[in-house]
């Protein structure tokens, strides 16, 4: 009889994801009858039950735990990006990584509608009117604009990108996407017009709503400065779900002081919490979000699902679904 893999899971500090990991895992007969699983209850014991372990589920790899384990072949992580992770060891090692992207994409994109109607519907108007119990009636409507025929410009067009340009074209909006690898005379369901990664200023010049929603690597740092924000029109919007370092902040609360942009909605930041003398906090054509965009109840399900799949391939011999490019950082 083969030996069990051990599968140690180090999501949470308390371990609040044993009963949906167990639930989901241990349905399959398979995985049942071949896989141990073994849950961390913090850093301390990781570090001790780590040694043997055949594969890690985490939200972020801890690199003294990771030097200390000898049988490591696979590394699952319970995020979309997977940034933090990527330390000298980890990416030259032949162990495989995996993320969990794909089950945030509807949440985040419902989050980037939240925000567009926001702005366009003068909803946000209206509410800095109320907390100062003021019926602000000529701004809200003066500001408020139909969606119908705006240009939607997503920076990234992967999961949520294609969720954010399915919900744009429901509302009548002109998508235009960037992507860094384009097939000739490819397609992209929703998307009218596609931009290749040396257009993307061309996109912010004509959208009405620059939406980010790509990785964060070396590439993207500061993807978004004084440069690109100058080329956005005066009267657009700017959304910021995907990570707070993509966007240069300085630059952009200089564009926004400035008036260079209409505003800007922000789930990410440079540094979270988002400090309190941040001048973020200041403007009232901003909205502020604390990293909420993938929060969802049942959050260690979906991500014990999407393993799941993956450890039934992993057992069957098969390649792996959403494999990270450990050198490219996605």
């Amino acid at each position: 009889m083969k030996k069990k893999l051990k599968v140690v899971v180090a999501l949470t500090k308390k371990c609040a994801d044993f009963d949906a990991f167990s639930e989901v895992l241990y349905s399959s007969p398979k995985i049942k009858k071949r896989v141990n699983l073994v849950f961390s209850e913090d850093k301390k014991h990781l570090k001790k039950i780590i040694s043997d372990a055949d594969i890690l589920v985490c939200m972020k790899v801890d690199r003294e735990a990771f030097l200390k384990a000898k049988n490591l072949k696979w590394v699952h992580i319970g995020l979309a990006g997977v940034e933090k992770s990527l330390f000298p060891e980890l990416i030259s090692s032949q162990i495989l990584l995996t993320s969990s992207k794909g089950i945030h994409s509807i949440t985040v994109a419902e989050l980037i509608l939240g925000m567009i109607l926001a702005f366009a519907k003068g909803i946000l108007i209206s509410f800095n009117y109320q907390k100062k119990k003021a019926w602000g009636f000529e701004e809200a409507s003066s500001n408020k604009f139909d969606l119908e025929g705006k240009i939607l410009g997503i920076v990234g067009l992967g999961n949520i990108g294609l969720e954010v340009a399915k919900r744009g074209k429901a509302l009548g909006m002109m998508v235009y996407g960037k992507k860094n690898k384009i097939k000739k005379g490819e397609k992209i369901k929703y998307v009218d017009k596609i931009f290749p990664k040396n257009r993307l200023n061309q996109l912010l010049k004509e959208s009405d709503f620059v939406v980010l929603a790509l990785p964060y690597t070396q590439d993207t740092h500061h993807l978004i400065g004084q440069n690109e924000l100058n080329q956005m029109k005066k009267t657009a919007f700017l959304i910021n779900t995907a990570r707070g370092a993509i966007v240069d902040e300085e630059a952009l609360i200089k564009a926004l002081e400035d008036k260079k942009i209409a505003g800007a909605g922000l789930d990410v930041f440079e540094i979270e919490p988002l400090p309190s003398e941040s001048k973020l906090w200041d403007f009232d054509n901003v909205i502020l979000t604390p990293h909420i965009g993938g929060a969802m109840p049942d959050y260690y399900r979906k991500v014990a699902i999407v393993f799941n799949e993956n450890l039934e391939r992993f057992l069957d011999g098969k390649k792996l679904k959403n494999l990270v490019d450990k050198k490219l950082g996605y």
